[in-house]
């Protein structure tokens, strides 16, 4: 049975990124971020209504990164849930719990510590009602693992249910991926705050060029009326457009570093 069941609406129960759901307000924020973003390029490059069709797709793809950042946070997050959930799963395993009820136990702690909507009590549902329906534990640990894309969930899930089929020692193999993921952590600390400074000044050039338009708007209007109202400034405007947009994009990956 794929964790990717659907239920009887035909919806799907468990998609990709159903561990860290991206709500409602998220997806609207977004939006916003998106349609202002499609106004400033307009405003600043074009003047004109019209113009707002033509950058649709800057919005759509701006929209898509945003959301992409957003779900690599809640990655991070659902990673350091996990984290906590083999640390109390180890507690309970130490103090004679079976592995299936040292994982259900972490449930009710989980709850209180990052709410019943977080990622980590959904896949502790899953396992509940898996485990109900007399589903192997290792097995779904194994389809979370490639449901989730978490690299360290998805080695766990194969080093457990290894361990789990030859009897190995589960408290062992738990406070090693703790210290795995602990380390990773610290990586990305140490790196993010050798980044910092260099992130604040690509947002500082990223929003120059606009300031820059916006101060000359203001300070002397009429300045650019050539580059909007004329057949050969609106070709300048766009070549400008996409050397900004190039410049943008090599600034993002620049500063983008995998752990």
């Amino acid at each position: 049975m794929s964790l990717c069941r659907k239920k009887n609406s035909g919806r799907p129960e468990y998609a990709a990124d159903s561990f860290y759901r991206i709500s409602v307000k998220e997806h609207w924020i977004l939006a916003g971020k998106s349609a202002a973003a499609v106004v400033l390029l307009t405003f600043c490059f074009y003047r004109r209504a019209g113009a707002v069709l033509f950058l649709l797709p800057v919005g759509v793809m701006y929209y898509r990164r945003e959301r992409g950042l957003l779900l690599g946070k809640k990655k991070d997050a659902l990673l350091q849930q996990f984290k906590e959930l083999l640390q109390l799963t180890v507690a309970s395993l130490k103090a004679g719990y079976s592995v299936e009820n040292a994982f259900l136990k972490g449930r009710e702690d989980m709850t209180e510590l990052f709410g019943e909507e977080s990622g980590i009590c959904r896949i502790l549902g899953l396992l509940k009602r898996g485990l109900q329906n007399n589903r192997s534990l290792s097995g779904m640990w194994q389809e979370i693992g490639r449901t989730c894309q978490i690299e360290e969930i998805s080695d766990f899930a194969e080093v457990f249910s290894v361990a789990k089929e030859s009897g190995g020692n589960m408290v062992s193999v738990m406070e090693q991926v703790c210290s795995v993921i602990e380390g990773r952590a610290e990586t990305k600390k140490e790196i993010a705050v050798m980044l910092s400074a260099r992130i604040l000044e690509q947002k500082i050039m990223d929003g120059m060029p606009f300031l820059i338009i916006l101060y000359i708007t203001v300070t002397s209007p009429g300045y650019f009326d050539a580059c909007y109202s004329s057949p050969a400034g609106n070709v300048l405007m766009t070549g400008c457009l996409f050397l900004y947009l190039f410049a943008y994009y090599l600034s993002c990956h620049l500063v983008e570093v995998e752990v």
